[in-house]
């Protein structure tokens, strides 16, 4: 019998895919279908398929306006070829457990909702202000928690904070070759305090001066 992940106490790697021009086949036409659909839009994936006879309004509307391919039937073998990423999102267990293995057979990572022993990864709950993106995960143990704590968090994290990635990234990019010489330690002193402040408030340029001022000032020569 072969051991599963938990059998040995090991963990899952915490990773972010670069998904873009990258097909990736969503298995599934419902609401969960749809949040995996909703997630998967923004990274630039090429095609995204949904293979569903039906589908939400969502994913319908997505693609009547060319952000997807809906192929209106249901899942067949050989649907997996060529993709780099399978979501199995159906509400029938043992469709899923078909497409996840197609999906093990081509070595295409697959996810299998709610079907732990059919995946080969697990999507995170998520809290993101702006690019920056916080990522729970309970192994897959308790998906209550994992929705607890992103609530928990999603009402805690400040919300500025998406701003003040904006200013980090602006300002690192104006640096150039100079940021190599500058410490972790003081990039995080500058971005406390004043410059903190004034993305908290809005006023991201004047940060943007403020910080980049700080860390030229604390360049090794």
């Amino acid at each position: 019998m072969t051991r599963t992940k938990d059998d040995c106490g090991y963990q899952y790697f915490p990773a972010f895919l670069d998904l873009v021009r990258k097909r990736v086949v969503v298995v599934g036409g419902g609401d969960v279908a749809s949040s995996k659909v909703r997630s998967l839009l923004p990274c630039g994936v090429e095609p995204l398929v949904v293979i569903a006879p039906e589908a939400c309004p969502y994913i319908g509307e997505a693609a009547a306006a060319g952000r997807l391919v809906w192929v209106a039937r249901g899942y067949c073998d050989g649907d997996l070829a060529g993709a780099a990423l399978a979501l199995a999102a159906t509400d029938d267990r043992l469709l899923n457990g078909r497409v996840a293995a197609e999906a093990r057979r081509r070595g295409v990572p697959v996810l299998a909702v709610d079907d732990v022993p059919n995946c080969d990864f697990i999507a995170p709950a998520v809290v993101r202000r702006g690019e920056l993106v916080l990522a729970i995960s309970t192994h897959g143990r308790s998906p209550a928690l994992a929705r607890r704590a992103r609530e928990w968090l999603d009402g805690n994290f400040p919300a500025h904070w998406g701003g003040l990635l904006e200013v980090a990234a602006a300002v690192r990019h104006q640096l150039g070759p100079l940021r190599s010489s500058i410490s972790p330690e003081d990039w995080q002193a500058a971005l406390m305090g004043p410059v903190e402040d004034l993305v908290r408030h809005g006023a991201h340029e004047a940060a943007v001066a403020l910080l980049l001022q700080k860390l030229r000032g604390s360049a090794e020569p």
